[in-house]
């Protein structure tokens, strides 16, 4: 028989699994180009509109 704590723990795993899915859901990226950066003008072999990765990452750019 379940208890308080086993239907909460069921709750949160099935909240944190959703979040977690939420997040992957999001961070799915395009397969980029090479090319040069719209930012910083260095060429890359992965530019992603217009962006390589050091400038997506300082700008907080998707």
């Amino acid at each position: 028989m379940a208890d308080d704590i086993d239907r909460t723990n069921d709750y949160l795993e099935k909240l944190l699994n959703s979040k977690i899915r939420g997040i992957r859901d999001k961070a799915q990226l395009e397969k980029g180009a090479e090319g040069e950066c719209d930012l910083c003008g260095e060429w890359m072999l992965r530019i992603i509109n217009g962006a390589c990765a050091p400038c997506r990452d300082r700008y907080k750019l998707p």
